[in-house]
């Protein structure tokens, strides 16, 4: 009786594994499940810069598009993604984490607008630059200093690319729970 009890398991943990670590989750494109897609990321607050130790806010808004195309009302649990900034057209440094754990619901057949602000400051960024990202950015030939004034110079203008990226929302239709994995950049180009 152990036995078999054990090899139901070991066979219930291979099938949990194989369809919950999908590789390339993408934005799914189901028939009839919510789509998330990035509409815009918007200045929301910003401070002069002020040298460094000092820490300078950037508070950032990020607009998504959610579409309902079922026919029944769905409810967002929870919702997270990272974002990242641009260094160079193929190089992009993560920011933060924001999630959000609004339960807000969206009526059948429509596509409606739902943000999320986040704040990060200098003194942050410039430990992700200067720890995680150091002997990249020496490679090629910047300064982590630089690279903080030129994002903080320039996010008014979108002169770099800003990246969402590992989104996933949860939403509940009252019976079950849907997984719907996310990703875009801003400004599109």
């Amino acid at each position: 009786m152990r036995r078999i009890l054990l090899v139901l398991l070991v066979i219930g943990f291979a099938v949990w594994g194989t369809a919950a670590c999908k590789p390339g989750l993408l934005p799914t494109d189901e028939v009839g499940k919510p789509r998330v897609t990035l509409e815009r990321v918007e200045v929301a607050s910003s401070f002069p810069w002020a040298d460094l130790p000092a820490r300078t806010p950037l508070v950032l808004a990020f607009v998504f598009n959610i579409e309902n195309p079922s026919g029944y009302n769905i409810m967002l649990d929870n919702m997270k993604f990272a974002y990242s900034f641009e260094i160079n057209p193929d190089y992009y440094v993560e920011m933060n984490i924001p999630v959000s754990y609004d339960r807000i619901y969206f009526p059948p057949n429509t596509t409606s607008q739902y943000r999320i602000v986040n704040t990060i400051d200098t003194a942050v960024i410039m430990g992700k630059l200067m720890v995680t990202q150091g002997a990249k950015l020496q490679a090629m030939n910047l300064k982590p200093v630089d690279v903080l004034k030129n994002w903080f110079a320039k996010i008014g203008d979108f002169s770099f690319g800003i990246k969402v990226g590992e989104g996933m929302a949860v939403f509940s239709n009252g019976k079950e729970d849907i997984f719907v994995p996310f990703e875009g950049k801003f400004p599109k180009k």
